[in-house]
């Protein structure tokens, strides 16, 4: 799972849904039901993938839905500036702005057919280069009074998941943060590039540099080194490290942002110079001096 979504836009900034329905609600005809739009590739070469549902009405902004499952390649949340631009030049290269985008990540343990739709406002720095500049929660009635009918909001019949890799075993790494690549500029001020202003430590910025990542991270290495202690694969860590540091009085923040370190789908994932999973919270650890901490890698068995 990527990095968490930005928070959502601070009252007086972008619009809200009651506003994005007064400026936009229309009666729309589904034009496009792409179940396997092709998104192009992500920087390590793998397809991405999502479906894609258009929906448009002569004098309307068109609507674009597009909903994605984990396994497809970077994730809605991640590439919706990308993701967006594609579709805007596929689909209309004519158009001043793109459409109005809506996403929806699918997730067993997310919310039903009423929940986990989310609006991202973008910013247009050129005609190719988006910036996303709010996340705004959708309902499905809302969803519907936009578009004018319901939305299927599933990833649709024609979904093909992706073959099964071969079995690969997950192994925790404990790293000098200053070994870990320098992340890439992202959205938030905290995220730019040139000169570090921000200040050393934690900061109030955001979610990632406020929490006490040198605590937590001793706190995972703690857990690793005691369970190959007891000679428990890392796998076993995987799967019991929340109840463990709640047996050891850990509280709700430092939970999150551990499980956010050890959840194998969530924890921080260098690839050569870049990261798979992590670039925003190395970021809020480099800022902060935080000295070691743990990295997910997986390791491909050697053949018997």
């Amino acid at each position: 799972m990527p990095d968490q979504p930005p928070l959502p836009s601070e009252p007086g900034g972008d619009p809200g849904p009651e506003e994005i329905l007064r400026v936009h609600a229309a009666p729309r005809d589904r034009t496009v039901d792409d179940h396997m739009f092709d998104a192009g590739s992500d920087a390590w070469g793998s397809p991405c993938s999502f479906r894609l549902q258009l929906f448009t009405a002569p004098g309307h902004r068109p609507v674009a839905v597009a909903t994605q499952t984990y396994d497809e390649g970077t994730s809605l949340t991640n590439a919706a500036e990308r993701y967006a631009s594609r579709v805007w030049e596929l689909y209309f290269p004519d158009a001043p702005q793109p459409p109005l985008w809506i996403q929806r990540q699918v997730d067993p343990a997310a919310p039903g057919p009423d929940g986990g739709y989310e609006m991202v406002v973008f910013h247009m720095d050129s005609r190719s280069e988006l910036r996303a500049a709010g996340w705004v929660p959708l309902r499905a009635q809302q969803l519907t009074a936009l578009v004018g009918a319901p939305v299927d909001g599933t990833r649709g019949e024609g979904y093909a998941p992706r073959p099964e890799p071969p079995e690969e075993q997950l192994r925790y790494e404990i790293v000098a943060v200053t070994d870990l690549p320098e992340p890439d500029p992202f959205r938030e001020a905290c995220m730019v590039s040139g000169s570090r202003d921000q200040p050393h430590g934690r900061t109030s910025c955001c979610w990632y540099h406020q929490q006490d990542w040198a605590g937590v991270s001793e706190l995972a290495i703690g857990l690793i080194e005691r369970a190959r202690r007891e000679g428990r694969p890392d796998r076993e860590i995987a799967e019991q490290h929340m109840t463990l540091a709640r047996e050891l009085g850990t509280g709700d923040q430092d939970l999150m942002a551990l499980n956010s370190m050890l959840e194998p789908g969530l924890g921080i994932a260098p690839a050569g110079d870049s990261y798979t999973n992590g670039n925003h919270r190395s970021r809020a650890m480099k800022d902060a001096k935080v000295a070691r901490t743990v990295v997910v890698t997986w390791l491909t068995p050697e053949p018997e």
